[in-house]
């Protein structure tokens, strides 16, 4: 049911909104049951190796699992700017903004349910979500951060530059149709999805146990003190109520910096727990990276997220990772990549209170832990730039970046 229904009437759009949420709860429903059998499948039988089948006859299925401000959309660029690849940037954010009053914990399984249809190039789950009813590509607020859906076949329509451009993009492409953004997607053979709505890997137990998927997860994360210091400077009150779960006799509430970055860290957490217990299923198709080892050595470790998604690290692609790594790239839409990111690791330290880092490091201990990032004592460490903050590196099975 298109939405573009609830333009009719108030009383009709009431109607048209219940009937959504009663198809979300009995979704939800269903996907639990979906996921008992799943895991009751991954008890019972060994799990199905994609490595027994030729990764050239089928796509290759990259998801970003991250958090907000932990540099994913980064990330996501590495790969959006890779010629081979059809990127979709947070493929989750027309759900969170249809049901706002929703949990986390809710939207998870349209969430995944959407992803699912993304990876196999169908779009036709939007028509439900978009603002318009999906009558064009400008209702997805982020489409010109696909680069595939500014160029042809997508869009047809030239603009002055030859050069991926999103501003020039939105103005041009954005009369595009959705199927023609499924078209363009089935003329590649790695499709990657970036969100940041992601927070319990076990959802994502139907997406590893489908055979038309030969799915890679990458799990980006970022020092949470970092991370909880970029927050300030976004809106970003819709999500962290959906998060948090804030939502008391009907009326929203804010809640605080600390009580967001609780809920992320141990999301995080329970993400790496997951993916380290489920190795039988999970070996070679999980990959921790930190956003620090990212942005100070770009080279060693694009050539490493290439080398996990089966991408060959073209020499324009290492030619684009060190400019967007040393502000030499021109900027433009909403997003600002390109920067000095050996700067940008440590900038957080002289942004903060330090009363509120100490708050960071209590809620986010275990997840600072695990990740390899060290706690400060004193404010005056704090300033210290010669106080070690980010502990060594951690590596999984797939990692072997000291001999690439």
């Amino acid at each position: 049911m298109a939405l573009s229904t609830c333009d009719t009437s108030f009383t009709h759009c009431n109607k048209v909104h219940r009937i959504m949420l009663l198809r979300l709860r009995s979704l939800r429903f269903f996907s639990i049951v979906a996921f008992i059998i799943s895991l009751l499948l991954f008890i019972i039988f060994p799990p199905f190796h994609y490595s027994m089948l030729p990764l050239q006859k089928r796509p290759v299925h990259t998801l970003i699992v991250s958090s907000w401000r932990s540099g994913s959309s980064f990330l996501g660029q590495i790969f959006n700017h890779h010629p081979d690849v059809f990127y979709i940037f947070e493929p989750g954010h027309p759900i969170w903004m249809r049901f706002q009053e929703e949990k986390a914990e809710v939207l998870h399984y349209p969430v995944r349910d959407l992803m699912r249809s993304f990876f196999n190039c169908d779009v036709s789950p939007l028509y439900s979500y978009l603002p318009e009813g999906g009558k064009n590509i400008s209702e997805l607020k982020f489409f010109p951060e696909t680069r595939a859906l500014c160029f042809p076949p997508a869009c047809s329509v030239s603009y002055p530059t030859e050069d991926y451009d999103r501003y020039q993009c939105s103005l041009h492409c954005g009369g595009i149709s959705l199927k023609k953004m499924s078209e363009a997607c089935k003329k590649y053979n790695h499709i990657v999805l970036k969100t940041v709505r992601i927070l319990d890997l076990r959802v994502l137990l139907p997406l590893l146990y489908d055979p038309s998927l030969n799915l890679r997860i990458i799990h980006l994360v970022r020092d949470p003190r970092a991370v909880a210091s970029s927050r300030r400077y976004f809106s970003l009150s819709i999500d962290d109520n959906i998060v948090v779960g804030n939502k008391q006799k009907g009326k929203k509430y804010k809640p605080s910096i600390v009580q967001v970055m609780s809920k992320i860290c141990s999301a995080q957490v329970l993400i790496y727990k997951f993916a380290r217990a489920a190795r039988g299923l999970l070996d070679e198709r999980y990959m921790l990276l930190r956003y620090e080892d990212l942005a100070t050595q770009p080279d060693l470790n694009v050539r490493e997220v290439y080398r996990f998604t089966g991408l060959s690290f073209l020499n324009s692609m290492k030619i684009w990772a060190y400019n967007i790594t040393h502000n030499k790239v021109r900027n433009d839409g909403f997003m600002k990549y390109s920067m000095k990111s050996e700067s940008v690791v440590q900038k957080w330290r002289g942004t903060m209170n330090f009363p509120v880092v100490k708050q960071i490091q209590q809620v986010c201990q275990e997840a600072m832990t695990l990740f390899g990032y060290l706690p400060l004592e004193s404010e005056t460490d704090q300033m210290n730039p010669f106080v070690n903050i980010i502990g060594e590196r951690i590596k999984d099975k797939n990692q072997n970046v000291e001999d690439k």
